[in-house]
């Protein structure tokens, strides 16, 4: 089945990586708690979620424990699956995730932040045939991005 655009919140492309954890398939809680063993990559979020490719296909209802790894950075968030979708393009399942604490969308938003401030780091240091350290990225990343990035928190 092809998939179709069914949410109306505005979405931001994010591929981080994410692992998670089933935590109950939202009738009895405490379910399964097997971490996924592949290195699933998230598609995009928003203020109420987000999308991530999954070589497992989930209930409407699951709870699950996600967890986004950033360097030496871990963001722990708990959300409820919306919607599973065969994509064939990926071969994946497309798993939607309604994030489930006010604070999880926060913790979302910082970690792209500290993703795409570790991909400008990468791209610098290899533009500019020296080691940059983490925090001049961060400064440089804000004094050339943060204008954009905050649109997104809007």
């Amino acid at each position: 089945m092809k998939w179709r655009e069914k949410r109306t919140a505005v979405r931001h492309a994010a591929e981080l990586p994410i692992r998670y954890r089933v935590l109950g398939d939202g009738r009895h809680p405490g379910g399964s708690l097997s971490l996924a063993v592949s290195s699933e990559r998230t598609k995009d979020i928003s203020e109420a979620g987000l999308l991530f490719l999954s070589s497992q296909s989930f209930k409407v209802g699951t709870l699950l424990e996600l967890k986004i790894p950033l360097g030496d950075r871990v963001f722990f968030l708990e959300g409820r699956v919306t919607h599973t979708n065969w994509d064939i393009e990926s071969g994946l399942f497309r798993t939607g995730i309604q994030l489930l604490n006010p604070d999880s969308v926060f913790k979302v938003k910082m970690a792209e932040q500290v993703h795409q401030i570790d991909e400008y780091r990468r791209e610098l240091s290899t533009r500019e045939g020296r080691s940059i350290s983490p925090e001049e990225a961060a400064q440089r990343w804000i004094e050339e991005h943060s204008v954009r990035f905050a649109e997104f928190y809007k």
